[in-house]
């Protein structure tokens, strides 16, 4: 009888629990692998998401303002003048060569990004488009119509406009932990001084 039991083979208790806790050790060191990989994923994502939006919108916006004959917005030369905060919209001619006199206005909405194309007419000619500081016979200004609004850009937290000769645009994007600051300078090729 003790023959039998000499020969026969198996595990202890010892090493089952040592070999089931070696295990579990390395199932949560793949599970936290696993879960930063994901998480820097996604803060990458996020993070590029955040830059492709502003990106497209600042292409769109410094492209037309390139073009733009006058800037209507009054910016300050600085960001920094105290009396004279840099505005957080802008009003522009578009100088896409239109037939009629139209405007392109930017603004934060929350934190979307809206544009806008405006006419300005006298109400005695609604068909014919002024220019926007345009004066009637009796001296009254031109009323505004906003044609089309739609949204560009979204998560924008900050946008600032400020210059002379150059036109520069700061704007701050943001979503959830991802933030990006953008600053550009637009030279106007048909801006009148």
């Amino acid at each position: 009888m003790e023959f039998f039991q000499k020969n026969k083979k198996g595990f202890t208790l010892t090493e089952i629990v040592s070999v089931i806790g070696l295990m579990l050790l390395i199932t949560v060191m793949i599970y936290n692998i696993l879960n930063i990989s994901q998480r820097s994923f996604a803060i990458g994502d996020r993070r590029m998401e955040v830059v492709q939006n502003a990106r497209i919108f600042l292409d769109r916006l410094t492209r037309e303002l390139r073009q733009t004959p006058e800037v209507v917005t009054p910016l300050p030369v600085t960001k920094t003048e105290i009396s004279f905060p840099p505005p957080a919209e802008i009003i522009f001619q578009d100088g896409h060569g239109l037939a009629d006199i139209e405007y392109l206005r930017y603004f934060l909405d929350g934190n979307l990004l809206r544009r806008q194309r405006l006419v300005y007419y006298f109400p005695s000619e609604p068909d014919v488009y002024v220019h926007w500081n345009a004066r009637d016979e009796f001296g009254t200004p031109p009323q505004e119509e906003v044609l089309e609004e739609r949204t560009i850009a979204e998560y924008i937290s900050e946008l600032k406009f400020y210059g002379a000769s150059v036109t520069y645009l700061e704007v701050w994007v943001t979503k959830n932990d991802a933030a990006t600051h953008f600053l550009t300078g637009v030279w106007g090729r048909n801006t009148r001084l």
